[in-house]
């Protein structure tokens, strides 16, 4: 394989972890503060299992980082610029949703 193929390889890896519902709110909530699992899950309104798992993925591919506080754990963003990512991710949305909504008028 390629240098160029293996990078976009390890790019789509990284996109499948965060192309999940429960993780992108994950990051949402890390954007403004490290958390525990206990204040995730409640916050996301899931199991703290099924949040673990989600979480697991979040660490695999380097999204996520969990640091010992005390008896727990808690999660921070591993890179700031992954909130930049979902920002822009977000606006190419709205535009499409934009131009969708002005094609449904000029009929």
């Amino acid at each position: 394989m390629t240098k160029g193929k293996e990078w976009f390889r390890i790019q789509s890896e990284f996109c499948k972890a965060m192309a999940h519902p429960v993780r992108l709110e994950v990051i949402d909530l890390l954007k403004r503060e490290d958390r525990t699992v206990n204040e995730l899950a409640e916050a996301v309104g899931v199991s703290q299992a099924n949040l673990s798992q989600h979480l697991a993925v979040l660490r695999a591919r380097g999204v996520v980082r969990a640091t010992r506080a005390g008896n727990g754990v808690k999660y921070s963003l591993a890179n700031r610029k992954i909130v930049e990512a979902c920002v822009l991710i977000r606006a190419i949305l709205a535009e499409q949703a934009g131009e969708r909504r002005a094609a449904i008028i000029e009929r």
